[in-house]
């Protein structure tokens, strides 16, 4: 036990300064020697700490000895008292206290609250105490800790005597409730503590699973620590060791983020962990940028495998507490063959010497998935049996031929990807098989856009393949993935697709990438496996083009002949695009929780379609651009002639507009347009000088709401409308802007609200229309957007990119940077310095990140050549990259 340094040091009759004073000093002492003292220590060295001062207060009040306690329950009961957490206490009195006690009570809790303590208290007679337990097992559990403090002694015997026995909590009802709350907490983490921000506390693995056995261990068996459950039995000496080491390292990383976030956070924000990673001993933290930082990578990797390893202990624990607290009279028993069978619906060895054969690990998993309606998970011992063996292991399960050919019928298994995977994810199995998946075990992906670490992501978007074809028998499918569904279900060979979302991210890391390095894998992983050579070039293929459809529906003009032409080479085949299409939506859906919408779903959808076509036809047979306009003003023409629409009217102003407004919109559009612009030219006044028009439509296209807007032409319009459109919260998904030949310019925005919906209602469009009006016509001043915190711990990496360009005057340029509320203007003042036209604009938010393409011209409406190019990507740099 580490000694406190005599300013800390505790007396009656001292000042609420000097005792402030006394708290101060003591983080400070616990702050500076964290990493050469065990964290039991310092968090015991706390809690006794305040065992202190609390006597010296209550000794202060005079309360009665005999008749009311103060105690500690909870984290302060247990003596893990972190900087920040709450101070639980319970004061407990015989009888109902009268005035003058009530009185001293009450000034005692003040004073506890002049310190400025996070204090959780509750005044309770002995009887209510125990009414309290009956009612709520949170409260029965809190008071399993009580620990007592000062005045009757007693009444810590008398808790825990009646917690202890049958009258408030019997032992199976109180395990039955700790074991439905920790099901219930996993279930709202989505069974994961391997996202980007995991809470320390009650994340699968978190420090909740390691009290949830402590809780069961002291109601049942009467022990207060884990070392006490070795010694019965329930532990090998090697699992204790891995548990509290596990614990430890969780205590001090807590320990470190209260610190870090001088407050009682649990989840490991991003705006903590190079605070943390630093306190902790690993290293200095910095911005996190493209590369990551190896500091907080490798804090983030032993906190994963940690929070991994809790888990996996926690469920064998409680699975042999299951069996003890509520023996079954009769256990259901399922042979399958000599080696396996199924005990109250978990697989069990029959021999513990089975796994000596190591093709029969492989082979429980497959009984898994041949038996997936008879099992829920894998008994204890079977479980422990897989632990020891994992650890035995010389090589990859995969050098063995006869592991080699089960996991490709596990792949092959039309069940294989449900239950039978997940395990083989949640206790190490695919790392023992993969080498490639063990490098990628709790890796973090450095920005907001990958919510997963990859091998959790991985995992997600295999499961999202599987489930095509599981909801879409169970009539579960929603409508963005019906297509996908039914084309996954078509699929002649289906582990193609699941090989290559196997292999599809497992080269993040390495430096170069990871679609190239990742590809190579693959085709090596066939080769090995003895795949046919048309299934090795279709996984390869995938792996190496995963990103490239979503690519291309976001920052390409999919509406372009060209852009299709070009996509439909690359893809080549329909079998190509099908398993693409299906890969690129469960990608997607697997990164983010919140990335999904109905709009990325719409551009997929289209771009399959139009592929597919261009496919059928040869490639070549695209429609072409005229073509395509020529049609849209056909078909609105038809429209706007049942609108008794004067035709000559519409051609003459059709004749102003540049092609691109036919292209991009479709008939029923056009035809609206061009109506609202008919009726605005002929008003004899306007508003202002600028003549503005803007429209909103109250319909939604393609899971987007449309804003048009038309106005003479100026510098600096296209900011102020993405910048007032930023400051209300609509977010910009792809942008369209046309010069007409007599100086008016043409947006047309699709844009989705706040909450990643379309602008349903009319009191919300209303409120844009005018603030959009106010900023263009009257100059009004946006107010300033306060960045969102987690943007601080990102560098702002500008990428400027020159693309291909079709268009002989024309230059494509891909701007991406940090998402800020002044990226855009940044963007553009480069634009205006250079005396570019902007023509069109495609805007996409990915994370932290905006990603941006612009076709452009110079000031004599030509492409840009070598050195304007150098010359604007020097400008952008100077007015983004410096940000």
């Amino acid at each position: 036990m580490i000694s406190q340094p005599a300013c800390t040091e505790l007396r009656a009759g001292m000042s609420i300064s000097e005792l402030k004073a006394s708290i101060s000093a003591l983080g400070k002492f616990l702050e500076d020697n964290i990493l050469h003292c065990s964290i039991n220590d310092t968090l015991k060295l706390r809690a006794t700490f305040f065992d202190q001062l609390l006597s010296i207060l209550w000794q202060a009040h005079e309360l009665d000895e005999q008749t009311i306690s103060l105690n500690a329950v909870g984290g302060y009961g247990r003596q893990t008292l972190h900087p920040f957490s709450d101070i639980d206490i319970c004061i407990i009195h015989d009888q109902a206290l009268n005035q003058d006690e009530s009185a001293k009570v009450s000034a005692f809790l003040t004073q506890l609250w002049d310190l400025n303590l996070d204090l959780g208290h509750g005044v309770r007679t002995i009887q209510d105490t125990y009414q309290a337990c009956r009612d709520d097992v949170t409260i029965a559990t809190s008071l399993l800790e009580i620990r007592h403090i000062a005045g009757s002694q007693q009444h810590e015997t008398l808790v825990l005597d009646a917690l202890y026995g049958d009258e408030l909590w019997r032992s199976d009802s109180f395990f039955e409730a700790k074991l439905d709350e920790q099901k219930q907490r996993h279930i709202k983490a989505q069974g994961t503590a391997y996202s980007i921000e995991p809470n320390l506390k009650t994340s699968p693995g978190g420090m909740r699973d390691l009290q949830t056995l402590t809780w069961v261990a002291r109601k049942h068996f009467g022990v207060g620590d884990m070392l006490t459950l070795r010694r019965r039995g329930f532990f090998t000496n090697d699992e204790y060791a891995e548990l509290m080491e596990c614990q430890n390292f969780l205590f001090r990383v807590r320990f470190a983020l209260h610190q870090a976030a001088k407050r009682p956070e649990n989840r490991l924000l991003l705006q903590y962990q190079a605070e943390v990673a630093k306190l902790m001993g690993f290293g200095e933290g910095s911005p996190l940028g493209e590369g990551g930082n190896i500091a907080i990578e490798k804090m983030m990797r032993q906190i994963f495998r940690a929070m991994k390893r809790i888990r996996e202990l926690n469920q064998l624990l409680m699975a042999y507490f299951a069996r003890e607290i509520s023996p079954s009279a009769h256990s259901h028993v399922i042979p399958i063959n000599d080696k396996f069978e199924i005990v109250d619906q978990h697989i069990h060895v029959r021999d513990e010497d089975v796994f000596i054969d190591r093709s029969q690990i492989m082979a429980l998993f497959l009984l898994i998935a041949t038996h997936h309606d008879q099992i829920i998970g894998i008994s204890p011992e079977t479980l422990r049996l897989l632990r020891q063996v994992r650890r035995r292991l010389m090589g990859d399960l995969q050098d063995f031929q006869a592991c080699r050919e089960s996991f490709k019928q596990l792949f092959n298994h039309p069940e294989g990807m449900g239950l039978a995977i997940t395990l083989m994810h949640q206790h190490g199995i695919l790392a023992s098989y993969l080498p490639q998946w063990r490098e990628v075990v709790g890796q973090m992906q450095f920005d907001l856009f990958h919510a997963y670490t990859v091998d959790e992501h991985t995992h997600k978007l295999i499961k999202n393949i599987y489930n095509y074809g599981a909801d879409l028998q169970n009539g579960t499918i929603d409508k963005d993935r019906q297509l996908a569904a039914d084309l996954y279900q078509k699929m002649p060979n289906k582990s193609s697709l699941l090989f290559a979302a196997l292999f599809h991210d497992l080269a993040k890391g390495r430096g170069g990438d990871h679609s190239e390095l990742g590809a190579v894998d693959a085709r090596l992983f066939a080769k090995f496996h003895g795949l046919k050579v048309s299934q090795e070039r279709l996984i390869s293929w995938l792996v190496e083009n995963h990103l490239l459809m979503s690519i291309t529906s976001q920052r390409m003009d999919i509406h372009d002949p060209d852009v299709v032409n070009r996509f439909a080479k690359t893809v080549g085949s329909q079998t190509r695009l099908d398993a693409l299409y299906c890969l690129t939506i469960a990608d997607i859906q697997a990164t983010n929780d919140d990335l999904w919408n109905n709009w990325k779903a719409a551009l997929l959808k289209e771009l399959y379609f139009a592929t597919r076509k261009a496919l059928h036809n040869g490639f070549e047979n695209v429609q072409q651009l005229r073509v395509i306009v020529r049609d849209h003003k056909q078909d609105a023409i038809q429209l706007l002639q049942q609108e008794n629409v004067d035709l000559e009217e519409i051609k003459a102003l059709w004749k102003r507009l540049p092609l691109s407004f036919f292209s991009h919109a479709e008939a029923n559009d056009i035809a609206r347009y061009s109506k609202a612009l008919l009726a605005h030219t002929k008003q004899p006044e306007h508003e202002s000088q600028f003549e503005t028009l803007i429209l909103i439509d109250n319909v939604t296209v393609k899971g987007c709401s449309d804003v048009f807007v038309y106005s003479k032409d100026r510098p600096g319009l296209f900011v102020k409308l993405f910048n007032a459109l930023a400051r209300l919260k609509i977010s910009v998904k792809q942008a369209q802007i046309s010069i007409t030949k007599d100086g008016y310019v043409v947006e047309a925005f699709k844009v989705l609200d706040f909450d990643d919906m379309p602008i349903f209602s009319d009191a919300r469009r209303t409120q844009v229309l005018q603030k959009l009006y106010k900023v263009l016509d009257h100059d009004a001043q946006l107010p300033k957007v306060r960045e969102p915190r987690t943007h601080k711990n990102f560098e702002n990496q500008l990428s400027v990119e020159f693309l291909y360009s079709r268009q002989s005057t024309r230059t494509l340029l891909n701007v991406s940077a940090l998402d800020t509320s002044e990226f855009m203007e940044q963007i553009s003042n480069a634009f205006i310095k250079q005396e570019l036209t902007i023509h069109s604009a495609n805007i996409s938010t990915v994370g932290e990140r905006a990603d941006n393409v612009f076709l452009l011209s110079n000031k004599h409406g030509q492409q840009l050549d070598k050195q304007e190019q150098q010359q604007l990507a020097s400008l952008l740099n100077e007015s983004v990259g410096n940000d």
